[in-house]
């Protein structure tokens, strides 16, 4: 009878022994086998020694302390937009929702150049507010 021994480094080898051998041998691998599949249906794994991560852990929602932060900075935005002037405002809501400049100066009716003056103001200011 040939038997197969498949080693650890995924070589397989085909051995010749006894009809003997051979049959107690693959007993004793239909055996293990069988082990095995009870093991992992009635054995109950803890949650402690789960791995969690990858994608179908992650998740978006932010947590507590993040929620805290979040509303904390957009308290502070929220106190530097009051500080602009009313067109300075306008022309930084239009770039947050991703307006080039020149679509702003087309919008608007003006040159690009004056876009490019209020995003420098508007620069100046958040650094002198936000330095504090």
């Amino acid at each position: 009878m040939i038997i197969k021994f498949k080693f650890d480094d995924g070589t397989l080898t085909e051995v010749e022994v006894d009809d003997e051998y051979g049959k107690k041998y693959l007993e004793e691998l239909r055996k293990e086998e069988n082990d095995n599949r009870k093991y992992r249906y009635w054995v109950v794994q803890s949650l402690d020694t789960a791995d969690y991560e990858g994608e179908w852990f992650i998740s978006n929602d932010p947590t507590p302390l993040e929620k805290l932060i979040i509303e904390d900075e957009q308290k502070e935005v929220d106190a530097f937009k009051k500080t602009l002037t009313e067109i300075q405002r306008r022309r930084l809501e239009m770039l947050e929702d991703g307006m080039s400049q020149a679509e702003i100066a087309r919008e608007e009716k003006t040159t690009h150049r004056a876009i490019q003056k209020t995003i420098e103001q508007l620069q100046i200011k958040f650094k002198k507010y936000f330095k504090k």
